[in-house]
């Protein structure tokens, strides 16, 4: 991608790759969402089920951040 002079040089999508992308980051992100979630039914310390729910919060920022990116680059 190149930007210069404030102008946006994009190459052309193959969609196909773009929704796989998109799947596999999905399915990541929803593992550690999983793994957080699986963390917070143990005994933990105060300071770690804080971390997990942190954990918890940021990635499903993250999924809704591929959402809208995906929305935008594929409607």
């Amino acid at each position: 991608m190149n930007t210069q002079r404030g102008v946006l040089h994009c190459r052309v999508m193959d969609e196909d790759k773009v929704r796989k992308w998109v799947h596999d980051l999905n399915n990541r992100v929803g593992m550690v969402l999983a793994n957080a979630e699986l963390m917070q039914l143990e005994k933990l310390p105060p300071k770690a089920f804080e971390r997990t729910k942190l954990i918890e919060e940021k990635t499903l920022e993250i999924r809704q951040l591929i959402r809208e990116m995906t929305n935008h680059l594929l409607e």
